[in-house]
């Protein structure tokens, strides 16, 4: 069976290959669009603002 891939030496170009070179190229990393598992981003914190005006924000008195 052929395959269409593409590979992380040549992204921009796919090549046909066969079950026997797909299987090496996928044990040697060398796989394009080989799905890597994939950890989901911790949420990002809430945005906090400095408050900068008020009594004790300013020492021009």
């Amino acid at each position: 069976m052929k395959r269409t891939v593409r590979t992380t030496m040549r992204p921009d170009q796919t090549i046909e290959v066969d079950d026997q070179e797909y299987s090496s190229l996928k044990r040697q990393g060398l796989l394009a669009d080989d799905p890597a598992p994939t950890i989901p981003a911790a949420p990002m914190p809430p945005a906090t603002t400095k408050k900068t005006s008020g009594g004790t924000g300013s020492k021009e008195s």
